[in-house]
């Protein structure tokens, strides 16, 4: 058995176990576990269907439902509630932490995925040079549009504003809900792109994909303007982010368990550069995966100092 899917799966696995004993006392935050894991299930199931085969998880894993790993919705879940927390600790308005919880997801994954293709946790149907070495666009943008939508929904569930009877419907129907708008969203990142690539036509491009045909998007014109449009989404959020830290002087104190178990993450897929030598071949990704590291501890400790949690 390969041990990086061994360390992989049981590791994931554990850190939910581990977070959803931590929160044993906060009702609110396991039943938002627990959802996000049914989410991440959920997505990835739907990832896999409508890719038709462009997509694919290796068969080295042990446990799955679905066709998905177990360690995939407990990844999906620990990612929420990391970037829950570190979001959480600012000032934010309920529809704005989200976009903001998605930029902190997506620094797990700018490291994560290069890694895991070369692992052989799961693959793309392309090259391992083509888009972010192996890794497609449309895939971080994926990242970004799963939290921020479940987020929405979740944070809506919390709001004074909503009668209580409608919180639980809206909170219990995220996982579905989100799934059904993700794929939506996908499918306008995808025919922007294109249309702005001048590979075809709006309308022709959602035609297209409508019948499940998505060969456009693996123009080389189209992958390039799918960069662009997720380099300016990420330049946005983080514009945001920092306006609104400026703007907002309320945080919350350090999470020193939230701190553990994010530095955690960043630490595995590091070892597993070295230990795999895809640095020797790739030393970009070492400066990509410290830039991630350098930012997540960032968000995650500014300013230095303990400060009362807010409410977000």
């Amino acid at each position: 058995m390969n041990p990086y899917f061994f360390i992989f799966e049981l590791g994931a696995i554990f850190l939910f176990l581990m977070i959803f004993f931590h929160e044993r006392k906060n009702q609110d935050i396991r039943e938002v576990l627990l959802l996000s894991f049914a989410y991440g299930i959920i997505l990835e199931a739907l990832n896999i269907y409508m890719s038709k085969q462009f997509y694919v998880y290796n068969s080295g894993f042990a446990l799955e439902i679905l066709g998905v790993p177990l360690a995939i919705g407990a990844g999906w879940a620990v990612a929420y509630y990391l970037s829950s927390e570190i979001v959480g600790r600012f000032d934010f308005v309920w529809w704005q932490s989200p976009f903001l919880m998605a930029l902190v997801a997506f620094l797990y994954d700018l490291s994560m995925d290069v890694i895991a293709i070369r692992a052989g946790f799961w693959s793309w149907q392309i090259a391992l040079d083509e888009q972010w070495f192996g890794v497609p666009y449309g895939n971080f943008f994926g990242w970004l549009a799963v939290v921020w939508t479940f987020a929405l929904f979740i944070n809506l569930s919390r709001q004074d504003f909503i009668k209580p009877g409608f919180q639980k419907m809206i909170r219990f129907a995220a996982p579905f809900t989100s799934a059904l708008l993700l794929g939506m969203q996908i499918m306008i990142f995808t025919d922007l792109s294109a249309a702005l690539s001048g590979a075809s036509s709006l309308g022709g491009t959602i035609k297209l994909f409508a019948k499940q045909d998505y060969s456009y998007a693996n123009m080389p014109g189209v992958q390039a303007m799918q960069g662009y449009v997720l380099l300016a989404i990420i330049l946005i959020f983080s514009y945001l982010f920092f306006k609104g830290v400026r703007d907002k002087k309320f945080v919350g104190k350090i999470n020193k368990f939230v701190l553990f178990c994010s530095i955690s993450i960043h630490l595995f897929f590091l070892f597993m550069l070295f230990t795999m030598d895809i640095y020797r071949d790739l030393p970009v990704l070492f400066l990509a995966s410290i830039v991630a590291l350098a930012l997540d501890l960032f968000f995650e400790t500014y300013p230095l100092g303990s400060f009362e949690k807010n409410e977000y």
